[in-house]
């Protein structure tokens, strides 16, 4: 699987954009839950989207996968700059896609105004990493100066954007240490972010939009309103 960006116009577009990462364990893209759906349910309150479809190591392009989800990220940041709709630009991740959104944000020369990371993998360290998604990115053999780098939360700056962070506590395949260690950093940095985490809930539950337990978008859709550039 390799890169494509597809556009999600808003039919009332308030000048602010998302670039939406799905998951999958750095295997696969889960393009409709965590994708098209995020894409939609963002138009329907004025941002445009971009789902980016990344590399994947999914039989046909084979492990470690690095840097190329890194390099596709960045490159579609800057097509959708260069674009011109938005004024305003933040990036979405979900699981793995989570971890390239934290990695993307955290790189200082992007600037993007602000960052959703749900249920993200945010270290490449044991015992926190979800193995999988290390596996499939940096493989086995990767030396320890990659994988700290590779773990988002020893790249958080001064000038890591906005971040809203959302988890379940008992997410069963990717700790919510992840999520604590970001927001940690986060906090050390003096960096704005919210950390909105669920007591139950299993891994990989999407905006669960119709589920009145699990459901948490009505919060990220008040964060996310001072981000309106319109």
């Amino acid at each position: 699987m390799t890169m494509s960006l597809q556009f999600f116009p808003a039919p009332n577009p308030n000048s602010t954009g998302v670039l939406i990462a799905p998951g999958g364990g750095y295997a696969y893209v889960s393009y409709e839950k965590e994708g098209s759906l995020p894409a939609k349910w963002l138009n329907e309150r004025g941002f445009d989207a971009w789902v980016l479809t990344y590399t994947c190591a999914d039989g046909d392009i084979p492990a470690p996968i690095y840097p190329a989800p890194m390099e596709e990220a960045l490159d579609a940041v800057k097509k959708i700059r260069a674009e011109g709709r938005v004024s305003k630009l933040g990036i979405w991740g979900w699981s793995a896609g989570g971890h390239l959104a934290a990695i993307t944000a955290t790189t200082p020369e992007v600037e993007l105004d602000f960052a959703v990371l749900s249920y993200p993998v945010i270290s490449m360290e044991d015992p926190t990493t979800h193995p999988g998604s290390r596996q499939n990115l940096l493989g086995d053999k990767a030396s320890l100066e990659l994988v700290q780098d590779m773990s988002a939360q020893n790249r958080v700056s001064k000038t890591t954007p906005p971040t809203f962070i959302f988890h379940t506590a008992n997410d069963g395949a990717v700790p919510v240490q992840n999520s604590l260690l970001f927001a940690t950093a986060m906090a050390r940095y003096q960096r704005s972010f919210e950390l909105f985490v669920l007591p139950n809930g299993p891994h990989g539950i999407g905006m669960a939009i119709d589920d009145p337990e699990l459901t948490w978008t009505a919060e990220l859709d008040r964060w996310l309103q001072r981000f309106i550039a319109a």
